[in-house]
């Protein structure tokens, strides 16, 4: 539960996945509410106009029982008289003795008797007038629709009989379909004006927030493209952060971008002069001591303790010059590997031209001393870097391994593709390294390096702790993980795994 606090807390595409789901989760809630009152108020419509045609036939009934024998004659204008705004009326007599058939007797708006006939036949294929016949009981809500004679379709809301000496006597509510009354009772609650207005709205809303969504992800993605594009040093000229981001929240991020992008190269530019000026600045001193050490070996050719505290000297001053070599190739590869353009490096073909180097450096040694070094490699692998950098991880590692390993012996090499990245193991014969050491020999100056015959082909330098430490840098500036373990039946096992190229 903490995680899944954390994710939604942290994550800006869970955050917009959260508020979409809200965002149809609750108009589909309030859509179900909101039609249920509608028909609550459709209801109480119904009941209030079925109140006003049991108000309309109470008056006609009074009416034409004071009429008496001329209520029919009559009726036209009784019903003409109550006739206000949209309500229409149809009134239908079931005469006594006449069977149980009801005639059209009049309505309003006033029509003709062709038209009243022909509405009466009308009504009574809508069948409600069916239950009338036998009981004329009713007095009830219909909300039917009707089509009259001329086409225009009308909500039949009420149907209320009454008795005179004339017979039964019914009278029916309507309203067109196009009033308002009419509108309310047979609009769906979907086609309503204001459900309408809503949803043109929430659309609005909705396609506001694809575009916010949208923009923000193609400039996120366009950051991305961009960094990939300067951390492979392939920038383009010109373009920067600020200028591949449409949204002007983001203009601040953005030039951090900038001015982060432009530190690091000013840093690269440091570090490297950095590195030649100190350098220069340690080789002058040297040189110095070097060459003022001669006359003291010449005086001291005689005293034994002299010549011993030469040689003390002459061997600090050998190691000060390897340090001084060594911390300068760290900080050129550092410098380097900061805004180096990034490549395709076929690494396969580059451990088998690197072994081969290995092998002919030690052919003119014995066999017994010789350490071969031995790649097999299932297919062509292509790394994405730098083939500077690759190739002084692959240098240093097999060197460590031919330091370590007894003559005689081999050094094992082996690449294979794992999980979209290249999966390199170098195996030696030595003694090993550890336990507790496994992750410091990875760390700048530390070395512990027994008293072993091997022969050396190192360039002079990587017996000083910084070899692995820049194996270990050049691989994590190239996004990949270098691990060193003991294996079981003696020596080291150092994996490395880098990202396999893409079409770069």
């Amino acid at each position: 539960m903490h995680r899944l606090l954390r994710l939604f807390s942290g994550s800006l595409t869970a955050k917009l996945l959260l508020l979409a789901i809200v965002f149809l989760v609750v108009p589909a809630i309030l859509y179900g509410r909101f039609e249920a009152a509608d028909r609550e108020r459709q209801e109480l419509l119904l009941r209030n106009l079925q109140i006003q045609g049991r108000l309309v036939a109470q008056s006609l009934e009074d009416n034409l029982k004071s009429l008496g024998p001329k209520a029919v004659v009559e009726a036209a204008k009784a019903v003409d008289d109550l006739g206000r705004g949209e309500l229409r009326i149809k009134l239908l007599l079931r005469p006594n003795g006449q069977g149980d058939s009801f005639y059209y007797v009049a309505a309003t708006p006033h029509v003709d008797a062709t038209y009243l006939k022909a509405e009466q036949q009308s009504l009574a294929e809508t069948g409600v007038l069916a239950h009338l016949e036998q009981s004329c009981g009713g007095n009830q809500p219909l909300a039917t629709n009707f089509t009259t004679p001329s086409g225009q379709v009308e909500l039949l809301t009420s149907i209320t009989p009454f008795y005179t000496d004339l017979g039964c006597w019914v009278v029916i509510t309507a309203y067109a379909e196009s009033d308002l009354a009419g509108e309310s009772l047979t609009q769906p609650f979907a086609q309503t004006p204001a459900v309408r207005l809503a949803a043109l709205f929430y659309a609005m809303i909705a396609v506001l927030f694809l575009i916010l969504g949208g923009t923000m992800w193609l400039s996120i993605r366009r950051f991305a493209d961009l960094a990939r594009q300067i951390r492979r040093g392939r920038t383009p000229i010109g373009k920067s952060f600020a200028e591949t981001s449409p949204v002007p929240e983001l203009a601040a991020v953005a030039g951090e971008f900038d001015r982060l992008v432009a530190t690091l190269h000013a840093s690269a530019r440091s570090i490297r002069d950095a590195a030649e000026e100190n350098a220069h600045a340690f080789k002058a001193p040297l040189a110095a001591i070097s060459q003022s050490l001669e006359p003291l070996r010449r005086l001291t050719q005689n005293d034994t303790r002299g010549q011993h505290a030469v040689q003390v000297i002459d061997r600090a001053i050998a190691r000060l010059d390897g340090l001084v070599a060594a911390a300068r190739r760290v900080d050129e590869t550092i410098a380097e590997l900061m805004n180096a353009p990034r490549q395709a490096v076929d690494l396969t073909a580059l451990l088998f031209n690197m072994a081969r180097g290995f092998n002919d450096a030690q052919a003119t040694l014995p066999s017994a001393e010789r350490v071969r070094v031995n790649v097999v490699a299932g297919t062509r692998l292509r790394v994405a870097g730098t083939e500077e950098a690759i190739e002084t991880v692959v240098e240093n590692l097999i060197d460590n391994a031919i330091s370590f390993s007894p003559g005689g012996s081999v050094v094992q090499v082996s690449l294979q593709a794992k999980g979209g990245m290249a999966r390199m193991t170098i195996e030696d014969n030595g003694p090993g390294v550890a336990p507790e050491d496994l992750e410091r020999i990875f760390e700048r100056h530390f070395s512990h390096r027994p008293d072993l015959t091997a022969p050396d082909t190192s360039s002079g330098d990587s017996h000083f702790g910084i070899g692995l430490a820049i194996v270990r840098r050049n691989v994590e500036l190239m996004d990949g993980t270098v691990l060193a373990e003991n294996r079981a039946e003696g020596g080291l096992k150092v994996t490395v795994r880098l990202p396999i190229a893409p079409n770069l």
